[in-house]
């Protein structure tokens, strides 16, 4: 009775436990040049309709450009040498659940606000090394110098 007990309970223990796929966050929609995702510390190019998710960085190199669709329709722009990390995303609308960070390292940026935006301004959040940028409106430009 003994044995059977513990092999259930050392399999229990073995399997671990279970990893959830990535929730999509946003698609690549245009790309210019040279564009990368650092993802688990992994850097990769990114191609249009590539998907991304919450944690993600993105990088442009010089005479890049990067087009964003977020879930909720927030449209956001890089510009050449830009590098950002999604710090946090969600959107979830039913559960009336809305959450933007996004901190930016250096370059350009352009934001169009979507859902989130619209719905939860308070939501919205660029940090950068010397300010923190809230939504009060529904578009920003946005430059950090290195």
């Amino acid at each position: 009775m003994r044995i059977p007990i513990l092999c259930l309970i050392m399999a229990l223990l073995l399997t671990g436990p279970v990893k959830a796929d990535p929730v999509t966050i946003g698609t690549i929609k245009t790309i210019k040049g040279d564009v990368f995702v650092v993802r688990d510390t992994t850097q990769t190019s990114l191609h249009i309709g590539d998907r991304l998710y919450s944690g993600d960085g993105l990088k442009t190199l010089t005479n890049s450009t990067a087009g964003i669709i977020f879930e909720d329709n927030t449209v956001l722009s890089l510009g050449p040498v830009t590098e950002i990390n999604i710090k946090d995303y969600v959107f979830a609308p039913e559960n009336s659940l809305f959450s933007m960070i996004i901190d930016m390292f250096h370059g350009t940026a352009s934001y169009l606000s979507g859902i989130i935006g619209q719905q939860a301004p308070g939501a919205v959040k660029f940090h950068t090394p010397d300010a923190a940028i809230g939504v009060r409106g529904t578009q920003f430009l946005v430059k950090v110098d290195q």
